[in-house]
């Protein structure tokens, strides 16, 4: 039996959504074959940089990912704008936004080596001289074998664009009563710097992202005060995150030997590793842990010098011990290794009998971060606090995004972004 067989057959490992027209489906980081796997896009030459390049430069990103069915594919992409709120910009056409074809071929592709389950690697640069953006923003990647309107997954990206804007910013403790010790305030200054802007209300959208979390971003945040050129969003309290915990980790570069967040390691039609059990981290004192910010790094360590395709797979199996089933929402794993996603595929399922929490999700092997999240009944954020606690001291990654929209431009251009790292701030 085909390993992707066995796969689809395992409860929560193949929970896909259909759509049955590309207007249908929407603009997330979504994996609609059960048999592509680790899906990776970013900045070329930084693996463990976000999926961000600048407009008409040397820049681009670098696309991988892997088959597991038999026999090599034609895979293309193309691409898709959006607005600063993901949805689709409907006033443009592909000709306004793509210089060059629509649909681009993914010609590289190299078989595994010396692997138990056998895949095929597929890498792809973009942007190429044939298909390029021609205007700044949110974009889409999505990739397919046959017609865009049924893709296999599809990934978001943004393009800059060069601006005399500029973002000062820091992250502080919250300043709200009962904020202090739990979250972290984004305080920032945008300077036009010349830049000219008409209408800030309307022609001005600022988002603010924690990690590489799209859940829980703070949208159309508005200035507390407007001096000159100067927008001053600092000291708002409504600017706030959840610190959290440092991400949990586990280590598979190794499927020979167990480091020291594995129980143990086993081959049972598949490599199997089971993982200690997480405890929840509600009331524990902040303690500081170097993690990488949620996502995951693809590697082995065993007599590998191509790992692309010499990293073996394996099923890997969570454990989150709880008294009883929480009944006003569900608990999910979030990170790169579950596409920053709240479906089927991330849910935990409650095991009665162990009264434990439980998800088995199938790896490359390399080095993962995660956390637990629930998301209440009727809400579209994760809120890790319940399960990992909730500290200002947490190290993150935030990026600030400001988009300009005027009377003769149809759509929400990216013009200026910054990063700050809070634990310089600490």
């Amino acid at each position: 039996m085909k390993i992707i067989k066995y796969l689809f057959l395992l409860s929560g490992l193949a929970v896909l959504p259909f759509y049955s027209s590309a207007a249908d489906f929407p603009n997330e980081n979504i994996t609609y074959a059960s048999n592509i796997k680790t899906v990776q896009l970013y900045k070329q030459g930084f693996e463990m940089s976000a999926p961000i390049f600048q407009l008409n430069s040397t820049e681009g990103l670098d696309l991988g990912f892997d088959d597991l069915d038999d026999g090599s594919k034609a895979y293309k992409y193309t691409i898709r704008h959006c607005e600063s709120d993901w949805t689709t910009s409907v006033d443009l056409k592909p000709s306004e936004y793509i210089s060059g074809y629509t649909e681009e071929n993914i010609r590289d592709f190299h078989y595994s080596v010396n692997t138990m389950v056998k895949y095929v690697h597929y890498s792809a640069s973009l942007p190429t001289p044939d298909m390029r953006p021609r205007i700044s923003g949110n974009y889409l990647l999505i990739v397919y074998t046959g017609e865009s309107s049924e893709p296999v997954f599809t990934r978001r990206f943004m393009v800059t664009e060069v601006s005399p804007v500029s973002i000062e910013a820091s992250v502080q403790q919250g300043s709200n009563n009962g904020d202090q010790l739990s979250k972290q305030q984004i305080d920032f200054i945008v300077r036009l710097n010349g830049f000219r802007v008409m209408d800030i209300g309307r022609e001005l959208v600022v988002v603010v992202q924690q990690d590489d979390r799209w859940d829980n971003a703070l949208r159309n945040i508005q200035p507390r005060f407007v001096r000159g050129e100067e927008l001053d969003y600092r000291y708002d309290g409504n600017n706030v995150f959840n610190g959290g915990s440092p991400y949990r980790n586990f280590d598979i570069k190794s499927l020979t030997y167990q480091t020291d967040r594995i129980d143990k390691i086993y081959y049972d039609t598949l490599n199997q590793v089971l993982l200690l059990e997480d405890k929840p981290r509600t009331y524990k004192n902040y303690v500081y842990e170097k993690d990488i910010n949620g996502r995951f790094l693809i590697k082995n360590e065993v007599n590998a010098t191509n790992f692309n395709i010499e990293s073996d797979y394996a099923l890997v199996h969570f454990i989150l011990p709880f008294p009883v089933q929480f009944t006003d929402g569900d608990f999910y794993l979030m990170g790169a290794l579950t596409n920053w996603r709240m479906d089927g595929n991330s849910r935990l399922q409650f095991n009665v009998k162990s009264r434990r929490y439980e998800i088995s999700i199938f790896l490359k092997q390399g080095y993962y971060n995660y956390i637990y999240v629930l998301q209440r009944k009727g809400k579209t954020t994760g809120d890790e606090s319940l399960v990992e606690g909730s500290h200002w001291e947490t190290p993150h990654i935030y990026t600030i995004y400001v988009y300009y929209r005027s009377g003769g431009i149809h759509t929400d251009q990216l013009i200026a972004v910054q990063d700050i790292n809070s634990i310089q701030q600490n």
